[in-house]
Order: structure tokens, then C-alpha cells, then sequence
């Protein structure tokens, strides 16, 4: 399914003598998860990215006389999908750019389709191999060491927890990743800890909880989806789990479905986020305002990765021209600096080895609703 969208009229002379200035079309190529499982991954993404173009075309944020327009493919988290939609938009000239997928599992498939193309790729991901692909792809998302790394020294140097199983999946290389940096990490502080795995495809987690309850942890770290992680959450808590024990989790519970398919259950659980609910600026709050008017819901934590992936984007293009090429537009991307976004810390900037760095926050499960925790305030 295919949408294509101008987002601003031309503009027109001001002078009934004065010739007609029109402005520049630049076309990207948004190709996100709006079905299927990663959908509530890549439907904020995808609502966030075209808000983003909306405020960019009305302000002049990409340069003079230029706008953006788009395409918007749905993937529906399908390897195959993805890469075919990836061939169609690449293949058409004046797309300048693909604005995803979503998913870790497809961003490598993706990133070596992107460097054969010769296409910019800006990927929604935070797997080293996206930029080792190529010059072409670049991961949005921050490498795992960055993002994962603050709530583990939280843990450890705010919580005090002395004893971590931490819970996985095991089928998808990036939750694999961020389950073992989060381990290792913990560990250097002196804290204890083993690793425990379980699959996407799981729903039963009984054996698994009567063997950790039964444990002496005071820490559970859980690295899966949101939904898988909400049902661990719940039978763990069934199983016995001993009401002291601090559960913390990826950001991929920073989503309306933790909490809403936990429940009670999922109340004071710690997660890292991009998104700082309702803003923790004037940007970031200015662009919680403008999505609840546009969409009629808060944000979660992924349309404001969206929004702020196509602020990175602007920034390139506008200092790469309204004529740039391909290859232009590409280097302009791999030298961003001090980028403002309404994620992380503010400011989005991109290492030597394209490795993306914007900060990460910690927020906590309370009244059903995520916010600072109090020792965060």
C-alpha cells in the first residue's frame, strides 16, 4: 500500500510583476512497519516522520524553496516486503532517500540492499552491521553500548541491585545484544547476574519464573518486545516473585501496549526511552502539543524518533542543496553536528564511524502512565 503526499503548496510571488517562485519537490521514500507485529513500532515512526515534513515544508527547516514530499510503503514486517519496496523506491531517480524499515531483523538485508543501490538508507536501527554495510546506510537508532549502558549503571549505582537475571529473547540478534551489554555492564559494578533465554514465539513462561523466583535475585532486566515482556512480567509476579525485586526493561517497553496488555502488573517497572513524555523542552514539548492536535493521542516513544529522524534529515539536505545528488546528500548525512531533536538529550550528532549518539533517558511504570522516577527528578 502506497501513499504519496505534497505536504506544502508553491509559493507564489508577492508582486503581480515579480515572476513566479516555485519550489523545489525533493521526494523521500518512508517504508515503515504499519502492520503487523513491529506496527507499533513503525506507525509512531511513520506519524511522527510526516508530522516532521509538515513543519519542515512550513518553516524552511530543509532550505529555501524546498519541499519535501513523500511516499509511505508498509512493510508489515516482512523481510521480503521491505526489500522489494526498497528496490521499487531506490529504482525511481528523484527519491533522494528510504526513511527506514522498522525492524532489527530486516535492517541488515536492508542496509546491504540500500548500499547496492546506491541509495541513502536511514534505518531505524541500532545494529553495528547497518553502517558497516556500506557508506550509504546509517543507523538512526543509538548503537546498544550507548543506549544501554545508563540503565544498567542506574541499576547498579541508584538502585543498588545486587543480583540480575536478566530474561531475552534469543531469535533476534539486537535484543541478544543489549541483554548481554546490560549483563556486562551490571557485572563491572560488582553486581551478580546470569542470562536466561526464551523465544519471540513464546507465550508460556511458567518454568522459567518458578526457576527465578525461587532464585535469591533482587533485580529482573527483560530484553524482548513489549507484549512478551508484559506477559513475563505478569507470570513471574504469578509464579511468586518476591514483591522487592526491582524489574527494569529495553525500550521496547516504552509503549501503550506494556502497559496496556501488563496492566497492574507492569506498575514500577524502570525502562530506558528516547521520549521524555510531554517534552522536557520547549522543542519537545512544542511537539507534544502539535501531535496530540494532529493524531488526537500523546506520543509514545517512537513518533518522536520519527519526528527527529527527519530534523537530522533536514539538516543534511539543507546543507547539501535542493540540487544535491545522491551521493551529496549522503555526505552531508555522515557529517550532521549538534543537531537539535526532541529525543534523548536534545542534541543528535553522528561519531567518526556513523555510529548515532543523542542520549537516552529512564522512565518508570506509575498510575499507568510512564514518567521520571522520583530519584530522577
Amino acid at each position: 500500500m502506497s501513499l504519496k503526499i505534497s505536504i506544502s503548496a508553491m509559493l507564489l510571488a508577492t508582486s503581480a510583476f515579480a515572476p513566479v517562485a516555485s519550489a523545489k519537490d525533493v521526494k523521500v521514500a518512508i517504508i515503515q512497519s504499519l502492520t503487523g507485529s513491529p506496527a507499533f513500532i513503525g506507525r509512531g515512526i511513520a506519524d511522527g516522520a510526516v508530522l516532521a515534513i509538515e513543519e519542515i515544508n512550513a518553516k524552511g527547516l530543509a532550505g529555501e524553496g524546498i519541499n519535501l514530499v513523500y511516499t509511505l510503503d508498509d512493510d508489515a514486517g516482512d523481510r521480503g516486503q521491505a526489500l522489494g519496496l526498497i528496490g521499487r523506491r531506490a529504482a525511481d531517480t528523484s527519491n533522494v532517500a528510504i526513511i527506514g524499515p522498522t525492524t532489527g531483523a530486516i535492517a541488515p538485508a536492508a542496509a546491504a540492499a540500500v548500499n547496492d543501490l546506491s541509495v541513502v538508507g536511514f534505518i531505524q536501527s541500532n545494529q553495528k552491521s547497518v553502517p558497516l554495510a556500506g557508506p550509504w546506510s546509517f543507523s538512526f537508532s543509538q548503537a546498544a553500548e550507548v543506549a544501554t549502558t545508563p540503565i544498567a549503571d542506574y541499576a547498579a549505582q541508584t538502585r543498588g541491585v545486587k543480583n540480575c537475571a536478566v530474561v531475552s529473547v534469543i531469535d533476534n540478534e539486537a535484543y541478544v545484544d543489549m541483554a548481554n551489554i546490560f549483563l556486562n555492564r551490571v557485572k563491572s559494578h560488582g553486581v551478580e547476574g546470569q542470562f536466561e533465554g526464551v523465544k519471540l514465539s513464546d507465550i508460556d513462561f511458567s518454568a522459567i519464573a518458578v526457576k527465578l523466583t525461587q532464585g535469591n535475585f533482587d533485580c529482573l532486566f527483560i530484553s524482548t518486545p513489549a507484549a512478551v515482556a508484559a506477559n513475563i512480567v505478569m507470570q513471574f509476579k504469578q509464579a511468586g516473585l518476591d514483591p522487592a525485586v526491582q524489574i527494569f526493561g529495553l525500550n521496547s517497553l516504552a509503549s501503550p501496549e506494556f502497559i496496556r496488555t501488563g496492566g497492574g502488573a507492569v506498575e514500577g517497572v524502570t525502562l530506558m526511552a528516547e521520549w521524555t513524555p510531554g517534552g522536557f523542552d520547549d522543542a519537545s514539548r512544542a511537539f507534544a502539543d502539535a501531535y496530540k492536535v494532529k493524531y488526537g493521542v500523546d506520543a509514545d516513544n517512537w513518533a518522536p524518533q520519527g519526528y527527529s529522524t527527519m530534523l537530522v534529515f533536514a539538516d543534511a539536505l539543507k546543507r547539501a542543496g535542493p540540487d544535491a545528488t545522491r551521493e551529496e546528500l549522503r555526505d552531508a548525512l555522515a557529517s550532521v553536528k549538534d543537531v537539535p531533536v526532541v529525543i534523548g538529550d536534545g542534541v543528535f550528532n553522528y561519531t567518526a564511524d556513523r555510529t548515532s549518539v543523542y542520549g537516552m533517558g529512564i522512565l518508570t511504570v506509575k498510575d499507568g502512565a510512564f514518567v521520571r522516577p522520583d530519584d530522577l527528578q
